[in-house]
């Protein structure tokens, strides 16, 4: 009976050793895109996209009420190349600075990780009459690992995901920037009008 057991264990090891091997070469490298249409200008998009300091008004990766004990520092210029941020939270620690930015028409960032290789990202803003398309796309690859290949199927459809729910939160912003005021104008002309049979 005991070889028995031995045989099922050595056959269940081959079987792991196996996949873990096939894993190794599968290739981890990856690349997405997400694209949104926006009802507004490109300068205010180019505004919130520009200035790191703006990203936790649209981006759900630094808001602190979706991030657990999430810590940012922002560092070296206010907005457009070389400003950086540099963050903690329960996933780890990273840092993202713009090594890239042509006002209203794109912006080009680097993110590292403390667990994984550096990723390169951009934004592409272009106008289309009263709307504005941005498209989001990263690529980089993932660490080396038995496993990490099979990750790498699913890591681009997650990621792509959770950048489209980015932008939708960028659309609702720009969109509640711009919406017309419900308020009764200052100078609106509330003189009573007199009919001509009436004046003098």
């Amino acid at each position: 009976m005991l070889k028995y057991y031995f045989r099922a264990l050595l056959l269940f090891g081959s079987v792991i050793l196996f996949f873990a091997f096939l894993g190794c070469l599968i290739p981890r490298s990856f690349s997405f895109t997400a694209e949104l249409a926006i009802a507004g200008k490109p300068e205010a998009i180019f505004d919130q996209l520009n200035s790191l300091e703006n990203w936790p008004n649209w981006s759900r990766q630094f808001n602190p009420a979706e991030i657990v004990d999430l810590e940012m520092e922002f560092n070296g210029q206010k907005s457009g190349k070389d400003a950086a941020l540099s963050w903690t939270d329960i996933r780890g620690k990273g840092k993202i600075w713009i090594t890239k930015s042509i006002p209203n028409q794109k912006i080009e960032y680097s993110t590292d990780f403390e667990t994984r290789p550096r990723m390169f990202s951009s934004f592409v803003i272009v106008e289309n009459g009263d709307t504005t398309t941005v498209s989001w796309s990263s690529d980089g690859k993932l660490p080396w690992g038995p496993f990490y290949g099979y990750f790498g199927w699913l890591f681009p459809s997650q990621m792509k995901t959770e950048y489209l729910m980015s932008l939708e939160k960028l659309k609702q912003f720009i969109e509640a920037e711009n919406a017309p005021s419900t308020e009764p104008s200052a100078t609106s002309d509330h003189r009573s009008v007199v009919p001509l049979s009436l004046r003098a």
